[in-house]
């Protein structure tokens, strides 16, 4: 039950999510393991000029977005899933290379993002490599890279609204590097506590393909 309250909070998140930085560490859930993962993502420019100049121009600007993802063990190294971002929703596997008892992790994971005020379509890759120290804590590192409607500039109408008609399409990217910490590990003394969450996650991600000297910190919690 718990769950569905969970699902519906973050149903409202959908359309305002980020398109950089997936949050996702580098290890796959396991068979039949069944998570949903929160967050937001805030970006932090290097300089006040950076920042105003953003909020005037509306050229590479990015706020403050919030994260959802649902997602499945169908097997001990593929995952199955719907993710959003990048003010749609869609589906999303991810694979990992290594058997699933081992430490390290290397994956690779697809979304097929429904942007839903264009109609269009929008691919992300994420490559991730991570290692998990003792049954806690993983450190990951990964790249993200797709292809859609340029987000980071959308131009305005007249009234201060998306001017949806005139947004281009745009190769995206990003390196990101974070950290998960499982709060109740398989025979922890957590591990029976209902309602505290699974895992933390905490990243920080830098595009690649914005012009301004800026970096993106991302929260999530999973359940």
């Amino acid at each position: 039950m718990r769950r569905i309250f969970f699902a519906a909070a973050v149903s409202s998140l959908i359309l305002t999510s980020c398109y950089y930085g997936a949050m996702q560490s580098a290890h796959t859930l396991g068979k039949n393991h069944i998570t949903i993962t929160g967050g937001a993502t805030l970006p932090a420019y290097f300089s006040a000029q950076s920042k105003q100049e953003a909020e005037e121009t509306r050229e590479d600007y990015l706020v403050a977005y919030p994260t959802a993802d649902f997602a499945i063990g169908a097997t001990d190294n593929i995952d199955l899933g719907v993710s959003s971002f990048g003010f749609g929703v869609g589906p999303m596997v991810k694979y990992n290379i290594m058997p699933p008892q081992d430490p390290t992790a290397i994956s690779a994971m697809l979304n097929m993002n429904y942007v839903i005020p264009m109609q269009v379509m929008m691919p992300r890759l994420s490559l991730c490599a991570g290692h998990r120290f003792d049954r806690d804590l993983e450190i990951f590192a990964g790249a993200d890279m797709g292809y859609g409607p340029d987000l980071a500039n959308i131009p305005e109408t007249s009234d201060g609204s998306h001017d949806w008609d005139s947004v281009d399409n745009t190769f995206f990217s990003c390196l990101r590097i974070g950290c998960q910490y499982e709060l109740k590990p398989p025979g922890s003394p957590n591990a029976g506590r209902t309602y505290l969450p699974e895992s933390i996650l905490f990243q920080f991600s830098i595009p690649l393909d914005i012009s301004r000297s800026m970096i993106l910190a991302g929260l999530g919690v999973t359940y």
